[in-house]
């Protein structure tokens, strides 16, 4: 299995494979995460970003970059 992946974490749940990604939306620049539920929110550029979250529902002319998995302490994810 490859271990080297920068964008998201995969951690197993009750026997299942759960994950999580950050990425920056290409228009806005906003923030957004996909939860280990597999739903997206807009985190917002306020203190506790994570309990001021957004719901975010990806079209398909959604751009959404991946970045690097550490950056989930800067923003303060519970996972």
């Amino acid at each position: 299995m490859d271990r080297d992946r920068h964008d998201e974490d995969e951690r197993p749940i009750h026997g299942q494979r759960r994950s999580w990604a950050v990425y920056v939306e290409r228009t806005t620049h906003q923030w957004v995460v996909r939860d280990p539920e597999g739903q997206f929110w807009i985190l917002p550029s306020v203190d506790d970003a994570w309990r001021n979250r957004l719901p975010f529902r990806p079209t398909e002319d959604t751009g959404l970059d991946p970045v690097p998995g550490h950056y989930r302490h800067v923003l303060g994810l519970p996972f």
